[in-house]
């Protein structure tokens, strides 16, 4: 058993469903020619018409999937899996078979385990996860005084902003990005790949978490066909071995922790439970709206309520975590969610009125 066949495995999953042939570098590569703002007064500087326009776009008109940028991801995560299993082994946990997360468009912001009979577990992890995570917490920091005055964004940029990122995972089909937002730097910059880092491993943590536990062999093979690419398979734990995951994947972030001194902790713990949060404050907010949309969402009943998994999670970090205001960040990160979700909900009614009009603006 070994990672490259579980590797072979996943690109030949992609290209059964039609998603990309390969995930090698291209022969001649080129320049990055995605669509993005260059400073950030331009963001959501256009007329209301414009604005709309796009949000239009990319629920009748879907892009197709990017190879360039699949690589980028699934980049991204070969880099995070050895480290996850190098702070489950520290915190003294090993893994007994081969595993890798691989990106592939599965519709949920939860990653499915499928375990590979010989070979191992491949870890799928929806494609639009990390680009959703990175964008929310670009627009937070800008939008925030508290990570640099002034605050880069306005509260209607903001708010455009996350209508466009949420727009693009709930109908992009895991292809599409939402215009790239200018880059950050200093603390904001430092801030983002900090805590889109640990969401991320937190993410790949809790399917290694159900590894660890056994809970694979106990499972029962789930399929959906309301995936962006048809039926898929994963696996059904059933919820308590959920919450278990949980527990098991933030004692693994806590553990990234050890041998800070005070002062360190104090300034790093805050961000990381604000990161392994973050992920389920998304996936909490994602699922509202696509319920008050009428969309489905696949694998709903995989895994407990989002609400349901803040709750839990939030009593074990609590009992867990190290400095007195660890959970403060956590709240303003979703207190801060909640206060823009009228001002996305009003973006989404303004399409849905805009396609029963019969066209399309700016058209």
């Amino acid at each position: 058993m070994t990672v490259e066949e579980l590797r072979d495995r996943h690109v030949q999953l992609l290209r059964d469903r039609r998603v990309v042939d390969h995930l090698d570098p291209p022969a001649h590569p080129g320049g990055d020619t995605a669509a993005r703002y260059h400073t950030w007064t331009q963001v959501a500087a256009e007329p209301p018409s414009a604005l709309l326009a796009r949000l239009v776009d990319v629920r009748v008109r879907p892009a197709a999937y990017r190879p360039a940028h699949l690589r980028e991801q699934q980049h991204t995560l070969d880099a995070l899996q050895p480290e996850v299993l190098h702070l489950a082994r520290t915190a003294g946990w090993e893994t007994t078979i081969p595993v890798l997360a691989g990106v592939f468009p599965t519709g949920t912001l939860d990653a499915l385990s499928v375990p590979v009979p010989g070979r191992g577990v491949l870890v799928l992890v929806n494609t639009s996860l990390l680009d959703l995570l990175g964008t929310v917490l670009k627009i937070m920091t800008g939008a925030l005084p508290d990570y640099g005055a002034p605050a880069l964004l306005s509260t209607d940029q903001a708010t455009y902003a996350l209508a466009e990122a949420v727009n693009a995972h709930l109908y992009g089909n895991g292809a599409v990005q939402a215009r790239r937002l200018p880059e950050l730097s200093g603390q904001r910059a430092a801030l983002v790949s900090l805590m889109a880092r640990r969401g991320t491993q937190f993410t790949l943590a809790h399917e290694v978490g159900h590894v660890l536990s056994g809970h694979l062999r106990h499972a029962r093979r789930l399929t959906d066909p309301h995936t962006p690419v048809g039926a898929l398979d994963a696996q059904s734990v059933g919820w308590p071995r959920e919450h278990e995951a949980d527990r098991v994947a933030a004692t693994i972030m806590l553990r990234t922790l050890d041998g800070l001194g005070h002062r360190e902790l104090e300034a790093h713990e805050p961000y990381v439970v604000g990161a392994v949060l973050l992920v389920l404050f998304l996936h909490e907010v994602t699922d509202r709206l696509a319920d008050q949309l009428g969309l489905t969402v696949p694998f709903a009943g995989n895994h407990p309520p989002p609400v349901r998994r803040i709750q839990t999670l939030v009593e074990h970090l609590a009992g867990h975590v190290r400095t007195p205001r660890a959970l403060d960040l956590a709240a303003e990160v979703a207190t801060w969610l909640e206060d823009r979700l009228d001002g996305v909900r009003e973006w989404f009614r303004l399409v849905d009125d805009s396609l029963l009009g019969g066209s399309t603006p700016g058209g």
